[in-house]
This record gives structure tokens, C-alpha cells and sequence, in this order.
């Protein structure tokens, strides 16, 4: 079916090529008329036709006019202008605003009749586009979650296929060459032990999973999995390696705000991990630090840094040991042993030491004995390093580091007297460290340290945040665990004390100099806060002490 416009102001010419066109074309037209400019275009809105055989005098809106009216809503539209003035420049203005052809009156049938069927054959060629566009976009829709899914997974169980083909990469046009993992995991509530009731929120979540997707993908420029029970591992792709303060801040703001509307559209409770930015081989260790945020952070929304910033020297160990010291923070014994045992089986393959300087690689990645004992001297070395990292956290933490941990590695004579060294020293010394808090106490301490030595400056909880490379709400609710008080309120503590401290000293020193020393700036302000925590301003305490002499 062809939906065809006339304007022309002259019935007869109306009247005229309706007549051939139902003549010539039969029931596959539907044919709309209009006497002028103006009357075409309120019909062209409406009725939306295919083609239009407009006159370009017509009176008020030109046929050029209306012309160009129809294509700014319909750039598709095709259009033949009929004139009687044999004029190029009418030609040539119509042409501009996009009409297919022109037809000089009086109009020939025959030549109506081809310039209607070309036109015709044209839609037809689009129509078939539009439609088979739409069958392939169909079928993308059906099978892009299923290539998406099979790129998480591939990296997150450090699928080989994927690092040296780049299949998945190619097909899902991903061109930078960084990304992290986000790992969303719902239940009703969260406590210390995790989820409220996860497998009946995943129930209650599985049929809003459409539009949970929806609204990630409105977020995030992100590849997702499938739902997992109830979680749901997403994989952005980023241009760059390197992430400042400022911008994780406005990613965990950004996730936060997700997080929000995923719970008005289920109804159910979301938490997030945000692992670090990582090359696409490294993956797998965003996906286990996005894990290792989910699981063990405080707030609902952790990024890894937040998480490990407590302990800033693991900073700079080595990125393999990350997954294994993070287990024996959490003291899960079987996550220690997952952990322990893949981190030993993976120094002992070959493939490990692909990436590795070639002095090393030349030694340890074939399978030759002289090659299998290299890697078991560069597993040892790799393992005595790892439990430096963990008796340094079990001192720090207050307890006693085992003493023959490290002994038993260094005597192991094969690769399985070396994994058992491992593990039981490792299992050992997880049941000495809980992270929750141990955590806590130790970046409250570091936080109150830095607060007693900078009190006089312009302190926030946002500063002191960034000085111990915390976001601001992690920080917050760590420091509350970790001293009873709110940040203020210590701060205030601090602040008051040293003006107390001053006055005492010298009760003859001006309140203006006690107020910038205690660390404020308006002695107005100093002098309110004074009296809300001591019972008197700082005169009136001042008075008393000279009375007291």
C-alpha cells in the first residue's frame, strides 16, 4: 500500500491525477488532496503519506514552501513538484529540498505513471531494507546478551580463548583496552553475614530483570551476565588505566544513584563492589576485588580502594598477591584455600610465565624438569613473599606471627610438600585476622593521628578522606565503628581541648589568638561551639581561671 498526497489549487488537475492513479495502480494507492500549501501540509500530518505530487503556485504556502515543511518531519518523504513554467531555478530549488523529479504541466499519463513507479520501487527497496534491519536487529537483541554473557565469563574464569583471539572484543566492537568489573548483588537487607533471604529475592527479582538491565545500561556503558542466582557481574570498558581520587568518588556516586533506582523498581535492596581498572588479561582480579568490596564492604557502594586502603603498603605488593591477602583478611578458611590452591597450581603452569622477562620465561615455560623446578623455586619466592605480607599484617593487627611458617617453605622438596606448606600456613594465620575490626581500628587510628597533628588546619571529613585515599561515606562510617563519635564531634573535641589547654596556661592570652591556634577562624563561631561543649564562653572561663590566682 502507497499513500499518495495531491496539492494542487486547480480541481481539475486533482481530480486528473487521482484518476490515473487509480487507473494505473489500483487499490495499492490511497490518494489524499489538497487545495493549498497550507491544507497539505495539516494533511500531510495527519494522514503521514509516502509520496506527494505537489504544485509549486499555490496560493499562501508555495508548493516549494510546503515542500520544505513535509521533509523537516519526514526526510524520507519523496516528492514530485508539477509545475507550468518551464524554469530551471524552480527545478533546481526543488531538487535542493529534496523532490525526486518535477513534471511540467500539462501532465502527460504515461510519464506520471513512470515517475509514480519509480518512486514506488524506490519505497519498496526501502520498506525491504527497513524490514530486514529489523529481523537482523532482532536477532542481535536475542543473541548480544548471549555473546555478552560469554565475554564476562570468559573474563572472569580467565578463559585464554578470549586473551588471544579478542573474538569477544571484536564482536562487541569494544575498542579501549582498559575496563573493571561491577558486581551488583541484591537480598532483602544486608547484615555483616551478607544478603537477607538471596534466593527468594532472586525469585522475586527474576522478573524484573529486563528492566534492571535496562536502567544499568542507561548508567553505564557496560557488558553484563546473566542473573547468577542473585547477582549480576557487569564489565565496563574504560580509554583509561589510571583512575584519580575525584573520579572514583563520582563513579561510587554514580553506582549509588543506580543502586537507588534498581530498589524503586524492584523493591528490593542492591549493594555493589567496584573492582580496579585493569589491561582485559587482568580481569579476572577486578572481578575478585569487585567481589571482595561486595562481601566485605561497609557501605552500599565500595570501591576495592576503599577497601584496601586501610593497609596502604599492600599497595605497592605485588598485584598476584592481592587475591590471596585479601581471603586472609576476610579469615574465610575456604576462600583462603580457593585462593590458596589456585595461586600455587597457577605458578606451576607454564602458561603463567608468558607475560614474565624473558630471563625467567626462558627457564620455567616449557615442560622439562629443569623447566617444572625452575617454577617451583620461582613459586617459593613468589609464596615467602606472600607470607612476609602476612606475618607483617598479623603484627600490625596484634598477633603473634607463626614462627615456622616460613621454614616449612623453604625445606619443601617438591610442588605438593610446597602447596601444603602453603596452605597451612596461610590457613594458620586467617584464623588470627578477622577484617572487620581490625579494619576499622586501623583507619580510625590513622585518621585520628592525622587529625591531632592537623586540627588547626581546614579539616573535613572530605579532606581527611582524600588524605587516606578513602571515599568520604566509607570513611565515615569506618571512623564512626572505630572511636564511638562522629568525625565533627572528634574534631570538636580536638579543637575545644587545645583552646582549654591554652587558657589554662595563660589565662591572660587574647581569645582571638586561642580561637585561630584551637584551629577556627571566626571567634564568634569559636566562642558558641566553647560554650555548647564547656557550659561557658572562652572569657567567661578565662575570668574564672584569673579569679582562681
Amino acid at each position: 500500500m502507497y499513500r499518495i498526497l495531491i496539492a494542487d489549487d486547480e480541481g481539475i488537475v486533482r481530480d486528473s491525477l487521482k484518476f490515473i492513479i487509480e487507473r494505473d495502480f489500483g487499490s495499492d494507492c490511497e490518494v489524499f488532496s489538497a487545495k493549498s500549501g497550507r491544507q497539505a501540509i495539516e494533511l500531510f500530518e495527519a494522514e503521514r503519506p509516502d509520496i506527494g505530487l505537489i504544485d509549486i503556485q499555490m496560493p499562501g504556502i508555495n508548493g516549494l514552501g510546503a515542500l520544505a515543511e513535509m521533509k523537516k518531519q519526514n526526510p524520507k518523504f519523496k516528492a514530485l513538484i508539477l509545475t507550468a513554467y518551464d524554469n530551471f531555478e524552480y527545478a533546481a530549488e526543488a531538487i535542493k529540498l529534496g523532490a525526486a523529479d518535477y513534471l511540467m504541466k500539462p501532465m502527460d499519463r504515461k510519464k506520471v505513471g513512470e515517475a509514480l513507479k519509480k518512486l514506488m520501487y524506490e519505497l519498496d527497496g526501502e520498506r525491504a531494507k527497513r524490514q530486514q534491519d529489523l529481523k537482523i536487529q532482532e536477532r542481535m537483541e536475542t543473541v548480544i546478551p548471549i555473546i555478552e554473557n560469554g565475554f564476562v565469563m570468559s573474563l572472569i574464569t580467565r578463559d585464554e580463548y578470549c586473551y588471544a583471539g579478542n573474538k569477544y572484543r571484536s564482536l562487541l566492537n569494544v575498542e579501549e583496552n582498559y575496563g573493571y568489573v561491577l558486581a551488583l548483588e541484591w537480598g532483602e537487607g544486608f547484615d555483616k553475614d551478607g544478603p537477607g533471604n538471596p534466593i527468594g529475592a532472586s525469585v522475586r527479582a527474576r522478573k524484573f530483570i529486563p528492566k534492571m538491565n535496562g536502567q544499568i545500561r542507561s548508567c553505564f556503558k557496560v557488558f553484563l551476565s546473566d542473573a547468577m542466582g542473585n547477582k549480576i557481574i557487569c564489565v565496563a570498558p574504560t580509554e583509561r588505566e589510571e583512575l584519580s581520587y575525584k573520579e572514583r568518588l563520582r563513579r561510587i556516586e554514580k553506582v549509588r544513584a543506580m543502586t537507588t533506582s534498581l530498589r524503586e523498581i524492584t523493591g528490593i535492596d542492591f549493594k555493589a563492589g567496584i573492582g580496579s581498572v585493569r589491561t582485559w588479561e587482568e580481569m579476572y582480579n577486578s572481578y575478585h576485588e569487585a567481589l571482595n568490596a561486595l562481601r566485605h564492604g561497609v557501605r552500599k557502594v565500595t570501591h576495592i580502594d576503599d577497601l584496601a586502603a586501610w593497609n596502604t603498603g599492600d599497595r605497592q605488593q605485588a598485584e598476584a598477591r592481592k587475591n590471596i591477602l585479601n581471603a586472609l583478611r576476610r579469615g574465610s578458611e575456604i576462600e583462603i584455600r580457593r585462593e590458596a590452591e589456585w595461586m600455587i597450581s597457577y605458578l606451576l603452569q607454564p602458561e603463567a610465565y608468558r607475560t614474565m622477562p624473558v630471563s625467567v620465561a626462558d627457564t620455567c615455560m616449557d615442560e622439562t624438569d629443569g623447566a617444572a623446578e625452575s617454577r617451583i623455586e620461582h613459586a617459593r619466592i613468589v609464596i615467602l613473599e606472600i607470607l612476609m605480607a602476612a606475618r607483617q599484617l598479623a603484627s600490625e593487627q596484634g598477633y603473634l606471627p607463626l614462627g615456622d611458617a616460613e621454614i616449612a617453605v623453604v625445606k619443601a622438596a617438591d610442588a605438593k610438600e610446597l602447596q601444603t606448606a602453603f596452605l597451612d600456613a596461610m590457613l594458620q594465620y586467617g584464623r588470627r585476622v578477622f577484617l572487620a575490626g581490625q579494619r576499622t581500628d586501623t583507619v580510625a587510628g590513622r585518621a585520628k593521628e592525622y587529625m591531632r597533628k592537623n586540627f588547626q588546619r581546614d579539616l573535613s571529613l572530605e579532606s581527611v578522606a582524600t588524605e587516606l585515599n578513602i571515599s568520604p561515606y566509607y570513611f565515615s562510617k569506618l571512623f564512626k565503628e572505630g572511636t564511638g563519635e562522629n568525625f565533627s564531634d572528634f574534631l570538636t573535641d580536638l579543637r575545644i581541648g587545645r583552646a582549654k589547654t591554652l587558657l589554662y596556661e595563660n589565662p591572660e592570652r587574647n581569645i582571638k589568638e586561642i580561637c585561630i591556634e584551637a584551629g577556627y577562624t571566626n571567634p564568634n563561631y569559636f566562642s558558641r561551639i566553647f560554650k555548647k561543649y564547656t557550659g561557658m564562653t572562652p572569657t567567661e572561663m578565662r575570668d574564672r581561671l584569673r579569679e582562681g590566682k
